[in-house]
């Protein structure tokens, strides 16, 4: 059975690229069309412009109908964000944004390392046991933090993380060997954010500028963080590569990189797919990609020797 979809919401927002109820309210019926109704977001979105994706998501009620499931995620990336006050000023402040009383999954969106994650799992475990949330999710933690968080759970008897989003495509797999093995054997679903790689397989080209305004522009935070990532001469050459083995078969990279992570990678049941998109138009070919059937077996042996060849020069599975 293919993996969940999760629909990302990080270019909602006026001062997203997704700026109106009503576009978004298209997308969210093109995407509820083909029987998905999980929701992520976080106080985050869009970047630069906290709180505007939540506000707008509240404003057109997603949850009210039944139709949807909302996850988010409490204030990170500053100093002290994770401390117990400010996590608790961070949930009141989104669920009043989302007008409900609770979400499926709340999530530590990134390590605070300035704040004892004891007392981070402690302030979540309040949150949790009044009823603000259904499951305990984190993200971009490094093993040994993962480690922490599920052996305080059992020492204390606090919620347990139960899904972690995490960076998983065909040239970051590291999630494989450093993370999955933990998340198997303590029951944590694992969601797999920036399946395409925020672009790179299919708008970047190598000694030529990425386009102003997109996720690699050095403009802007997220532009500077994901060329950090992915702008790799090793990685460049993968992309190449499987540009080649796809134009013999008439499938374009962006399809490959969705079908491999549906069909062939290390997802399972319960893991999910964070599926993002720029436009409606976009949203559109990327679910349509989703729901396309397996590779041909030579286009999954490339891939496979792709790996083997950057995995040492390939971005890591956690922050």
């Amino acid at each position: 059975m293919p993996v969940d979809l999760i629909l990302g919401t990080n270019n909602v927002g006026p001062h997203g690229k997704i700026k109106t109820g009503s576009d978004v309210r298209a997308i969210l019926d093109l995407y509820h069309s083909l029987e998905n109704k999980y929701l992520d977001t976080a106080y985050l979105y869009p970047a630069g412009h906290p709180g505007e994706a939540e506000t707008v998501l509240g404003d057109l009620e997603v949850t009210k109908d039944g139709k949807f499931v909302l996850d988010t995620k409490v204030r990170s990336f500053q100093d002290g964000a994770h401390a117990a006050d400010e996590i608790y000023k961070s949930v009141d402040e989104q669920l009043r944004r989302l007008k409900v009383d609770k979400v499926r999954t709340l999530y530590l969106h990134a390590p605070d390392r300035t704040v004892s994650f004891e007392e981070s799992h402690r302030a979540m475990n309040e949150l949790y046991k009044q009823g603000k949330f259904e499951r305990f999710g984190i993200s971009n933690y490094q093993p040994d933090e993962i480690l922490g968080f599920v052996e305080r759970a059992k020492k204390y008897g606090w919620v347990a993380p139960s899904s972690y989003e995490g960076l998983y495509n065909i040239v970051s797999r590291r999630a494989e060997t450093e993370l999955l093995p933990i998340f198997r054997e303590h029951n944590i679903d694992f969601y797999a954010y920036s399946p395409l790689a925020s672009g790179f397989f299919s708008n970047i080209k190598r000694n030529e500028p990425p386009p102003a305004g997109g996720h690699f522009d050095p403009a802007t935070f997220n532009g500077q963080f994901n060329q950090g990532w992915f702008f790799r001469d090793a990685l460049f050459t993968a992309v190449e590569e499987l540009e080649a083995v796809g134009q013999k078969y008439g499938i374009p990279n962006n399809a490959i990189a969705l079908r491999w992570l549906r069909h062939h990678s290390q997802l399972t049941d319960g893991d999910a797919i964070l599926v993002g998109y720029s436009n409606i138009g976009q949203l559109t070919q990327n679910l349509e990609y989703l729901g396309q059937g397996p590779l041909p077996e030579e286009i999954v042996d490339v891939i496979d020797k792709i790996w083997d060849a950057i995995k040492d020069e390939a971005p890591k599975a956690a922050m």
